[in-house]
């Protein structure tokens, strides 16, 4: 049988002692102190509790840092393009399309990232560390109630489609580094007010492996270019290097190489980028098709035997050919009158038969040289 040990009672004086040590412990608030009417500092609200899940990013830290810092200088472009202090110092591409700048910021940076083809959509959150927004319209400073609307955006409500103010993202999810397609304006300003992601429609998007890609300098009249290629085919440049370099090179992309001497010269695939960029969407050189393009230009510089007729460029000097096809031969028969007066009409007849074989032969004998380009 187990034994209990009791504590022994307090006597009543002793609870009486301790109860005059409480009170004299215990010290009263001044007058002072009951006649202040500030209010007492609130205490912080608890975080809110979200329902939907985080969208997921690579493990890589690296990686991570990387699209960290990329996101950190895109807000930073923002700040400062909104003060106006970077007119005409950005690509033209950033703004030459209203709406879509975010987008166009993102094919300049990250070679070959595309929503063309798209994954699964999901409702989800996604941290606003990792994703881009455009913060040039309007910001924290601009809003009269920053912290209702601030919890009115950063609900998973507006991950639902078809309500107001909903949020669309598009991940690339092999880089972890995602976009807003719709709300791009409220990323900036959520994260200004401290949150830390942010529910949308989020959309998983491809991107090639680090192994297909290839990043290589070039100096070209006197200028320091980055190309990345992509399979060995596909050539875009990298118009701010110092956004892109830093990325790819955290996502397992190789350093920059020197240009293959194999490969076409530098001059021959700035000029195919130039004739690229005057068209529609990202200014992308097939590296294959140029190669077969120089090498028809070459083969169409070389010179060879041709007549008249091959050629589709030449015009007739109306002046010379008045004077030698016509005159001449009138200038023949008026001799031929002169000195063979009794018969006018064989030397006429002669005339003729001469004009007309000279004729043929100088249009159709191949007594030219012209470059094979020039033949029809």
């Amino acid at each position: 049988m187990p034994f209990l040990i009791m504590q022994p009672a307090a006597s009543p004086d002793s609870s009486t002692a301790t109860v005059e040590q409480d009170l004299a412990s215990t010290s009263l608030p001044t007058v002072d102190e009951l006649l202040d009417e500030s209010a007492a500092p609130e205490e912080s609200a608890p975080p809110p509790r979200y329902r939907l899940p985080q969208a997921a990013v690579p493990p890589n830290i690296m990686l991570q840092s990387a699209v960290t810092r990329l996101v950190e200088q895109k807000e930073q472009i923002d700040q400062v393009a909104r003060n106006g202090l970077l007119a005409g110092l950005l690509p033209p591409e950033w703004s030459a399309s209203p709406g879509n700048e975010l987008r166009a910021f993102v094919a300049s940076v990250v070679p070959f990232a595309s929503d063309n083809v798209r994954g699964e959509t999901i409702a989800a959150r996604v941290p606003l560390k990792f994703l881009l927004g455009h913060s040039q319209r309007w910001g924290k400073p601009d809003v009269a109630e920053p912290n209702s609307l601030s919890a009115y955006l950063a609900s998973d409500e507006r991950a639902n489609s078809g309500v107001s103010d909903h949020a669309e993202v598009m991940l690339l999810s092999p880089l972890g580094l995602g976009w807003t397609h719709a709300g791009r304006s409220r990323v900036g300003f959520l994260r200004a007010m401290g949150v830390e992601s942010m529910a949308a429609r989020v959309t998983a998007l491809p991107y090639p492996a680090p192994e297909q890609l290839a990043l290589y300098q070039v100096s070209n009249g006197g200028l320091t270019q980055f190309w990345c290629v992509m399979d060995k085919r596909r050539l875009r440049a990298l118009p701010v290097p110092a956004l892109s370099l830093p990325l790819l090179t955290a996502y397992g992309v190789a350093a920059p190489q020197a240009w293959p001497s194999n490969w076409p010269a530098p001059a021959e695939v700035d000029a195919a980028l130039a004739l690229a960029r005057m068209g529609k969407g990202a200014a992308e050189v097939d590296l294959v098709k140029l190669v077969d393009k120089i090498g028809r230009d070459q083969a169409n510089d070389a010179w060879t035997g041709a007549s008249l007729m091959q050629l589709h460029t030449w015009v007739p000097r109306w002046r010379f050919f008045l004077t030698s096809f016509i005159g001449l031969p009138a200038g023949l028969l008026l001799l031929a009158a002169l000195a063979l007066p009794g018969r006018v009409e064989a030397a006429a007849v002669a005339a003729a038969l001469g004009f007309a074989g000279g004729a043929i032969a100088a249009l159709a004998a191949p007594w030219i040289y012209a470059r094979r380009k020039h033949l029809s």
